[in-house]
């Protein structure tokens, strides 16, 4: 009799479990991406170069991870518009294909668009 009471909130807090790992884990790699790919980009001499091994990072983490399709991730990369000697990176990437959607029902969800962005100054301080 008790655990068909607590059963209910046991499967409610798995869930919310489950939902906020997956997402977690996504925030997470899109960061550690997103990173990789800033700090490749200060090898470049020209914004066109630096963009272009910025996509490179990107493509060969996407094409190596488990949890994101190549394809799936958004890549903006460019000089900050507040300071020209500022590199930044940002990725965009839709969760509502993690698969989360059902879980919507049980547990509040985040934002469908998740996005991360990552600067780095170039030529030093």
């Amino acid at each position: 009799m008790e655990f068909a009471l607590v059963a209910p909130l046991l499967l409610l807090l798995f869930a919310g479990i489950l939902s906020f790992g997956v997402y977690l884990g996504a925030a997470h790699t899109l960061r550690e991406i997103a990173a990789e790919a800033a700090r490749a980009s200060l090898a470049g001499l020209t914004d066109a170069e630096r963009a272009a091994l910025a996509q490179a990072v990107v493509q060969r983490s996407l094409a190596s991870g488990s949890m994101f399709r190549a394809g799936s991730v958004g890549v903006q990369v460019g000089t900050s518009a507040a300071d020209a000697a500022v590199y930044t990176v940002t990725l965009s990437y839709d969760t509502s294909v993690l698969g989360l959607k059902g879980l919507g029902r049980l547990v509040p969800l985040p934002p469908d668009l998740l996005t991360s962005t990552v600067s780095v100054r170039r030529g030093g301080l």
